[in-house]
């Protein structure tokens, strides 16, 4: 009997461990992807009421990108053309 249960504990530790990734690639695309030739940028804010800006993340046309302050779910995204 408590060879079964450790057995059951087991796989069931075994099964959370192969669908934890599932949920990390979900999260990564909730935020629209950043097109080639954009400047991209995103403005964090505190909650749903998107009225106080808590962090930002910018890539610019060069590659290179900058954040600042906290990242959240409340998220607005722009893309603008470079050149």
């Amino acid at each position: 009997m408590r060879r079964l249960l450790m057995i059951r504990r087991l796989a069931l530790l075994v099964s959370a461990v192969a669908i934890a990734p599932l949920f990390t690639v979900a999260q990564a695309d909730a935020y629209p992807i950043c097109l080639a030739g954009y400047q991209c940028s995103r403005t964090f804010y505190a909650d749903s009421t998107n009225s106080q800006v808590v962090g930002g993340w910018v890539k610019f046309c060069d590659g290179t990108t900058d954040s600042w302050g906290t990242v959240t779910h409340y998220v607005s995204t722009s893309q603008v053309p470079c050149g």
